[in-house]
């Protein structure tokens, strides 16, 4: 069975506990997809083969993650417009409000330059084919190619993430976050950025009802941390009723 995560919220720090429910029930996945920020996590527990030291290693970097990224809890929860505006006036298009060393530096800080590992599929979108792919070669190339958020980092060597196209990947079993935190439409701008959110979630509703197997966790807080209790109890229940079903 093949499982994949979104990946647009550092709320995905969280997976660990996914994980941890995972080896309680012995259960492994042959590939495990990911883009945005669940690479991180995934990486770790791929590289480490341990979902509570998969969790330390997570909880190491989310200070770094709160001081190198602005959006960091997806389309919902941004102060997205004052930045789309400074955007607009500056006429920078894609290029990014920010620099592109920032989020290459913070790749080069807490990851080696290795080969991706053999069961860890990191997407990223490629904007010149308009196409998901999954990347190969090198570890930080690929992490830096999905963790450029548009807007806030130009696209890296054509490469966006997907989590802001489509949501999630495809694969048999499905992990998504759901933020339920709410934003007030007040301009043009606004309404364009929820046209924009519409679409990715119409993607993201539609792979989550045509997969057998899915966990959808819904929530309104903003740390990672705060909500690793809810999936692991979750996460157990879920996967403890597919030991049963054998």
């Amino acid at each position: 069975m093949t499982l994949a995560f979104g990946g647009d919220s550092i709320l995905y720090l969280s997976i660990p506990a996914f994980f941890s429910a995972a080896e309680k029930y012995n259960i492994e996945f042959e590939e495990i997809h990911c883009t945005g920020f669940s690479c991180i996590p995934a990486y770790f527990y791929i590289k480490t083969q341990s979902a509570s030291t998969s969790y330390l290693y997570s909880k190491k970097v989310y200070l770094e993650l709160k001081k190198t990224f602005h959006f960091l809890f997806g389309l919902n929860l941004f102060g997205i417009t004052e930045q789309l505006r400074t955007l607009y006036k500056a006429s920078r298009s894609l290029n990014g409000f920010k620099s592109e060393k920032v989020l290459i530096n913070f790749v080069d800080k807490f990851f080696v330059d290795e080969p991706i590992p053999k069961k860890l599929k990191i997407h990223a979108f490629n904007i010149n084919t308009f196409n998901d792919e999954i990347l190969k070669g090198s570890l930080k190339e690929s992490l830096i190619k999905t963790l450029s958020i548009p807007i806030e980092f130009k696209p890296y060597n054509g490469y966006i993430t997907g989590s802001w196209v489509y949501g999630i990947p495809e694969a048999d079993f499905l992990f998504y976050i759901e933020n339920d935190n709410e934003h007030t439409l007040k301009n043009a701008i606004d309404f364009m950025i929820v046209s924009t959110i519409h679409r990715t979630k119409q993607i993201t509703k539609k792979r989550l009802e045509n997969v057998n197997h899915k966990i959808v966790i819904n929530t309104k807080s903003k740390n990672p941390f705060e909500i690793s209790t809810t999936i692991l109890n979750i996460s157990e229940k879920y996967l403890g009723g597919l030991i049963n079903e054998k």
